[in-house]
C-alpha cells in the first residue's frame, strides 16, 4: 500500500464531510486507506462517515485524546509506504496526494513534505518555519512579528513562501499537512503525547531533522484550509494550551532554564494583550462590547497559563 491518511476529528462534521469528499474525488494513483479518529465528537461526526464512506476506517474514541495521540492511534501497526497526517478541515485539489508521493519517491532523504494551503480569501498559508528559538517566542507574544520587527531581529515565526515555485528544504512544516516516510516514522518513533494540541508538528520535524532526515515544502501540490473551523469558542483555552505546549518544547530541547523562559514570556504576552484591552476598553467607556468580552478573554487566558496543562475540549486546527 502507498498511502494511509490519518485524520483526528473533534466536531467538525461539515468539513470532515468535505474533506473525505476531496480525497476520493482527488485520490493518489496507487492504493490508499483513511483513517478518522473522532475525539469524542457530539455532532454525528462519526454516524456521517460511516453513512458517506464506508470504505474509511472509523476509530471512535471515549475521550478527547488530543491531537498528537489521536495521530498515533491512526498510524499504529501502519504498513503503507507514507502516512498523511491531515487537518479535517483540508481540501485536497486535485494531483495533490500523487504530487507529495512521487516528490518523496524522487527524494529518499526526505522525511517529510508538505502541500501549499491556500487560505479561503485565496491567500497563502504561511506554513514553514525556521527552528523554534526563543527569540521568535518573544517576538510572536509582543507582536513584533505583527509590526515587522522580528524581521530585523532575526526572529521571523514563519517563512514568506508566497513566491516559492519549486520545492525547497525548510525546518519544519505545518502539523495540516504533514506527508512522512513511514521508516522516518519507525526511526524517531510515535508523536510525544505530552502535546495535547500544538508544537507537536514543531516537534516531530525537530526529532527527524536529528536522525539525518530532511523536510520540504512541495508548492505544486495545493489544498485549501479553513483553518480554525470550530475553536472560537474556546480561545482562551487554544492560547493557553499553545503556550503550556511552547513550554514543553523549549524544556525538552533547550533545557529547564529555557522551559521557564517560555512560560514567563507567555505570560507576558497574556499580560499585554490583557493592558491593551483594559486601555481601549476604558478609553470606550466600556460601551463596545467586544473589547469587555476581550478583557475577559485575556484574564482567563493568564489564569489558565498559569494553572498546570490540562486537557481542553477545544479543536485543533492551526
Amino acid at each position: 500500500m502507498d498511502l494511509r491518511i490519518s485524520i483526528v476529528n473533534y466536531n467538525t462534521h461539515d468539513l470532515l464531510d468535505r474533506c473525505l469528499d476531496s480525497i476520493y474525488a482527488h485520490p493518489p494513483d496507487g492504493e490508499f486507506e483513511v483513517v478518522v479518529v473522532d475525539n469524542a465528537s457530539d455532532d454525528d461526526s462519526v454516524a456521517m462517515v460511516r453513512r458517506k464512506y464506508p470504505q474509511a476506517r472509523v476509530i471512535s474514541c471515549d475521550a478527547n485524546l488530543g491531537y498528537a495521540a489521536g495521530n498515533n492511534l491512526a498510524l499504529k501497526d501502519n504498513t503503507a509506504r507514507y502516512a498523511l497526517i491531515l487537518n479535517s478541515d483540508i481540501e485536497v485539489h486535485p494531483g495533490a496526494l500523487q504530487t507529495l508521493i512521487e516528490f518523496m519517491d524522487t527524494h529518499p532523504q526526505a522525511g517529510i513534505c508538505g502541500a501549499r494551503l491556500i487560505l479561503p480569501d485565496g491567500s497563502i498559508q504561511l506554513s514553514c518555519a525556521p527552528e523554534p528559538r526563543l527569540r521568535r517566542f518573544v517576538a510572536q507574544q509582543m507582536f513584533l512579528d505583527r509590526i515587522r520587527l522580528a524581521k530585523y531581529l532575526s526572529a521571523e515565526c514563519w517563512a514568506d513562501v508566497a513566491a516559492v515555485t519549486e520545492p525547497i528544504e525548510v525546518e519544519q512544516i505545518s502539523g495540516a499537512c504533514m506527508l512522512c516516510r513511514r521508516q522516518a516514522i519507525e526511526a524517531v518513533g510515535p508523536m510525544d503525547e505530552g502535546y495535547w494540541m500544538y508544537w507537536e508538528d514543531t516537534d516531530y520535524c525537530r526529532l527527524l531533522r536529528m536522525q539525518g532526515w530532511t523536510i520540504h515544502y512541495v508548492p505544486q501540490a495545493t489544498m485549501s484550509h479553513v483553518r480554525g473551523g470550530s475553536s472560537s469558542r474556546t480561545r482562551a483555552e487554544i492560547i493557553a494550551t499553545h503556550n503550556h505546549a511552547a513550554v514543553r518544547y523549549f524544556r525538552r530541547h533547550q533545557g529547564a532554564v529555557a522551559g521557564l523562559a517560555a512560560r514567563l514570556i507567555g505570560l507576558a504576552g497574556g499580560v499585554l494583550r490583557l493592558g491593551i484591552s483594559t486601555v481601549v476598553t476604558v478609553a470606550t467607556l466600556g460601551l463596545v462590547a467586544h473589547y469587555r468580552r476581550q478583557v475577559a478573554l485575556f484574564a482567563r487566558t493568564i489564569w489558565l497559563t498559569i494553572l498546570p496543562p490540562q486537557n481542553s475540549r477545544a479543536s485543533r486546527h492551526a
